[in-house]
């Protein structure tokens, strides 16, 4: 059964896309092949589920295809607690009809993030 591996984030700003990330989702960096490319992998649970690919764009990310991508959060206090020490923008609701809740999180040059998260009953 295919499952999804990583994402790939196009950055001008790697330090700044690693901070932003290690704040919101607590990856750290690690080990990447030597590719002839510049870029980082970030791990969670031992994985690497963010590749950095560096690049050269003047602009933020355009509106395109891919809106955004999410992960699921297992305790939510301390998640907030660590957005709103970040200072980067964000917004909360409720998922109709669930029991879930969802945070969006948006970050250097356009990238936005949800966190998803259990409710309390």
């Amino acid at each position: 059964m295919p499952r999804l591996d990583h994402v790939t984030i196009e950055t001008r700003d790697a330090p700044g896309m690693i901070r932003f990330l290690e704040a919101l989702l607590g990856v750290k960096e690690g080990y990447r092949p030597p590719f002839a490319s510049r870029g980082h992998w970030l791990y969670l649970d031992e994985r690497p589920v963010i590749h950095l690919s560096l690049t050269s764009r003047s602009t933020d990310f355009p509106p395109g295809i891919v809106n955004h991508f999410a992960f699921s959060l297992y305790e939510f206090e301390p998640a907030l607690e660590r957005i709103k020490a970040s200072g980067y923008r964000y917004e909360y609701y409720d998922i109709p009809d669930t029991d879930l809740g969802q945070i969006f999180v948006y970050g250097p040059e356009g990238v936005k993030i949800e966190l998803q998260y259990p409710r309390p009953a």
